[in-house]
């Protein structure tokens, strides 16, 4: 590249770099080489003229925060390379941030071996109401993200992400985390923001080869046996060789290669692949799943011909996955995610200011392939494969059926931002607009009809008439006129032994399934077109920046037109940039509700019964009193938040820091289930907005930057509720594929007791005990020891907070006539849940880096990571329940850079 650089550009670079290190955000290392010159007005090399002043800055941007009005956390592609890692995901590196909790189950053991990106909760709302925003471009993913927190197992659904793609850290070059305070160019949320800039070719060919690799052979495990067996069972149990550790074996291979075409054209390709095979201990037997995440990257770009700067990206993310579910026969199914993506975006100089605009394409997809009917039978003989536990216990088979969903949607953004030459009331003044549109497709299909059966009935003279699939009759070894015979010519069932005869003679016993669910096969696709438009105007005085803004969206569906403020403060208290004061009030409304279109057209599933009528089993009847559900979200008001936030940074010596801010959020509107109506054989559930959450957080920061050492410290208390009309104990309008039962430890007087309530699985979610940890710390140090050794070291305190956790096996629930009053059902089967307090913890990770100098243009590096350094428990196993908690684990890898 050719360039002329006066003296006082050369100054000014230089001002501008001591102020920057000033901030005790970056500190950067300096190379000048510096000759007088003269000025010319002829183009020369820059590279070879001994005249040209050349100037190479290399920032060091250890420290993530900033003294902004901007409640943002930026970390640095440096940042990047030094953190530890685990799996690759953008997510998975911003838990240690103020404001950011992470899902609890992600520490369980047979997590360890998946790869998708964390869920993250950012100032207290759920991880779907988070906005991920990738090159400038949506990344959230529609198809119903709330399901992400529900089971890979769940029956009319599958298991979604808030991502629509999962974005490894090789792809990034700096990703940014806002949690209050955020711009108005930032839309769709009632949490934070996550935006992930791509990486950018450098001026000189580079290449980046990173191999990683974890196995659970190389950590340790603690394996808790707590359940209360039913009988002998416990006897049985100690008996068995159970596994002291899960088995897994997970390999991350990333590659990036930029290089300079010429000295307007650059190309970048950036590839990561994450794959992990995984042992599961299913019906007390090994068997090995799979998972696959490839994130690729793939951008070039244009400098200076018919636009400053032209850049086009195209990617390619897509997820698979093998999985059963735990402890039930042939149940193997395929999840698959992720999706792929184009855009073109433009940069230009125009009317003094600076204009960009975007067009995008993207798809991606969550889809099951499954068996089509799930069984739950009595475990007995001839269905003994089922674990000896719950009440009664299960010999489960089956799956729950394919199911296809895809979103594709086409978006066109364009900004416009200008600093104004002139100054009134002694203030700078800018400003930014934009303007967004998006066509958004989405579909559900489940191309066949899939079964689900419950209530099993035990009948020793059942006669199935041929229904062999949900029936089985009773058979013995001999008759039982031998049997007699044997036992001295009859049984007496009063005796023990000729009992125990008895149940060694039985070959399989008799029961049939009373009820069933059909989910009708169906092609559903809805629409959803929106617009957005924002604007900001900033002041900037000696002591004083302000930000008015506003910010407008509009969609078809709910047709609701939303109108948000922003607005934020920054004040130098004293006028030496020691003490500033942060303020802000701001509106934030949730994302698009097109999920809930698809919810409308679903086809409701029936509901079934059969009798047994002198021994046989007659025919399912669809019963005629058994609700059939669909859903309605007529005159629904698009949920919002307001937030007033406050906060005061300090500097205290050089390069440190320290920040104190309170974030309050108060949403509304929040969508809940409300009335029901009856229409032509339909329960219409009318969905209303009489919800409502609040979020109150404190948190204290320190960050410190020395010459080759770095800190960030925070310690953060939380307070979240919410609260909803539904909240009123009854499951009345409730789907039953949508129930489950929540097992609570209680005290009455002296006396401890248990309870078990049915509710749906929409009201547990909403306890939000998962991300409501009152009280977190986090600390992080990087440290350079020498010019080819370093170090990260991180903490993360827990306190104790109430959970709630899946124990993966189902208990039976009386519900009397309320399924069908036509019909004779005592009990029906739900996934139970527990309830209990999590102790405290400390969790204590590192990263150790040795990078050798292979050449002038080449070198490599080893690095070693290590999870819970310490080996604590993480008390992810329940009592009353068995399970394996993850000890101290490893990351081995290897770095390649030219």
């Amino acid at each position: 590249m050719k360039m002329i650089r006066n003296h006082w550009v050369s100054a000014s670079l230089l001002g501008l770099t001591w102020m920057f290190c000033g901030t005790g955000l970056a500190q950067s290392e300096q190379e000048v080489e510096a000759s007088q010159t003269t000025d010319s007005a002829t183009e020369v090399d820059a590279e070879t003229d001994p005249r040209i002043e050349r100037i190479e800055i290399r920032g060091r941007r250890w420290l993530p925060e900033t003294t902004t009005a901007e409640g943002s956390f930026t970390l640095s592609r440096e940042f990047l390379d030094n953190a530890l890692k685990g799996n690759g995901n953008v997510t998975d590196m911003l838990l240690f941030l103020p404001g950011v909790q992470g899902a609890e189950g992600a520490l369980s053991a047979d997590r360890q071996g998946e790869i998708k990106s964390q869920l993250i909760s950012v100032s207290g709302a759920q991880p779907w109401q988070t906005s991920f925003v990738l090159d400038g471009l949506d990344n959230n993913s529609y198809l119903d993200p709330g399901s992400s927190r529900r089971s890979v197992t769940a029956i009319n659904d599958v298991q979604g992400h808030p991502e629509a793609s999962f974005v490894n850290h090789e792809l990034i070059g700096s990703v940014t985390l806002y949690d209050s305070n955020v711009p108005a160019r930032f839309g769709a949320f009632n949490g934070g923001v996550v935006d992930m800039e791509l990486r950018d070719a450098q001026s000189a060919p580079t290449f980046t080869l990173d191999y990683r690799r974890s196995n659970s052979g190389w950590g340790s495990y603690h394996y808790i046996d707590d359940r209360r067996y039913n009988e002998d069972a416990e006897a049985a149990a100690q008996q068995i060789d159970w596994p002291r550790e899960p088995e897994f074996d997970k390999e991350s291979l990333t590659f990036s290669l930029s290089h300079q075409l010429s000295d307007r054209q650059s190309l970048m390709l950036s590839v990561a692949r994450t794959t992990s095979t995984i042992t599961d201990i299913s019906l007390n037997k090994a068997v090995q799943t799979e998972r696959e995440s490839v994130s690729t990257s793939l951008s070039y770009q244009l400098d200076d011909m018919l636009f400053d700067r032209l850049r086009f990206n195209l990617g390619y993310s897509p997820y698979s996955g093998r999985h059963l579910i735990k402890d039930v026969l042939d149940s193997e199914f395929d999840l698959d995610g992720g999706g792929m993506r184009a855009s073109v975006g433009a940069w230009n100089s125009l009317w003094g200011g600076q204009w960009q605009a975007k067009l995008a394409w993207s798809q991606s997809e969550n889809s099951r392939q499954a068996p089509n009917v799930f069984l739950p039978w009595y475990r007995a003989a001839g269905k003994d494969w089922g674990i000896d536990q719950g009440s009664p216990p299960f010999s489960m088979q089956g799956g729950y059926g394919d199911l296809d969903k895809t979103q594709t949607s086409w978006s066109a953004t364009t900004d416009f931002s200008r600093e104004l030459d002139a100054q009134w009331l002694g203030a700078r003044h800018s400003f930014e607009l934009g303007l967004g549109v998006e066509r958004m497709l989405l579909r559900r299909q489940r191309p066949q009809t899939s079964a689900v059966y419950s209530a099993p009935f035990r009948d020793a003279s059942v006669q199935c008439g041929g229904q062999t699939l949900d029936c089985i009759e009773q058979s013995y070894r001999m008759s039982l006129d031998e049997l007699a015979a044997e036992l001295g010519g009859q049984i007496d069932f009063s005796n023990p032994d000729h009992i125990q005869a008895y149940q060694d003679n039985l070959l399989t016993r008799g029961q049939f399934m009373r009820y069933r669910r059909l989910y009708l096969s169906e092609d559903i696709e809805v629409i959803l077109n929106q617009a957005n438009a924002y604007a900001e105007y900033h002041f900037d005085w000696p002591r004083l920046q302000l930000t008015l803004g506003g910010r407008s969206d509009y969609d078809d569906f709910l047709e609701n037109l939303n109108l948000a403020y922003r607005t934020r403060a920054s004040w130098d208290l004293f006028g030496n940039d020691m003490t500033r004061l942060n303020a802000g009030f701001n509106r934030y409304y949730a994302a698009n509700l097109v999920t809930y279109q698809l919810r409308e057209a679903q086809r409701p599933y029936l509901t079934q019964y059969r009798p047994i009528s002198n021994g046989e089993v007659a025919g399912w009847i669809t019963s005629s009193s058994a609700a059939r559900y669909r859903y309605r979200f007529d005159d629904v008001r698009t949920p919002y938040s307001d937030e007033v936030s406050v906060g005061i940074n300090q500097r205290l010596w050089h390069n440190a820091m320290l920040t104190l801010r309170y974030v309050q959020r108060r949403g509304y509107d929040q969508i809940t289930r409300g009335p029901q109506e009856y229409i032509d054989g339909y329960t219409y559930l009318y969905q209303t907005n009489e919800g409502s959450n609040r979020h109150d957080r404190v948190s204290l920061s320190l960050n410190q930057a020395w010459q080759n050492h770095s800190l960030t410290f925070n310690i953060n208390y939380t307070d979240n509720e919410s609260s909803a009309e539904s909240y009123d104990d009854t499951v009345l309008g409730v789907p039953e594929d949508e129930l489950v039962v929540l097992r609570r430890q209680i005290e009455v007087g002296d006396e401890a007791g248990t309870t078990y309530q049915l509710m749906s699985y929409d009201d547990l979610t909403r306890r939000q005990m998962d991300f409501s940890r009152p009280l977190t710390a986090n600390l992080v140090w990087n440290a350079s020891w020498l010019e080819a050794f370093s170090s990260t070291l991180s903490l993360a305190y827990v306190g104790e907070f109430e959970s709630v956790i899946d124990t993966g096996i189902l208990y039976e629930m009386s519900r009397g006539d309320v399924v069908c009053d036509d019909c004779d059902l005592q009990n029906l089967t739900y996934p139970l849940f527990d309830e209990y307090e999590r102790p405290a913890r400390v969790s204590t990770n590192a990263r150790l880096e040795y990078r050798l100098g292979l050449s002038k243009d080449w070198s490599a590096a080893l690095n070693l990571e290590i999870n819970n350094l310490f080996n604590q428990r993480t008390h992810l196993v329940s009592p009353g329940a068995a399970g394996i908690e993850v000890g101290r684990e490893f990351w081995l890898g290897v770095n390649v850079r030219w």
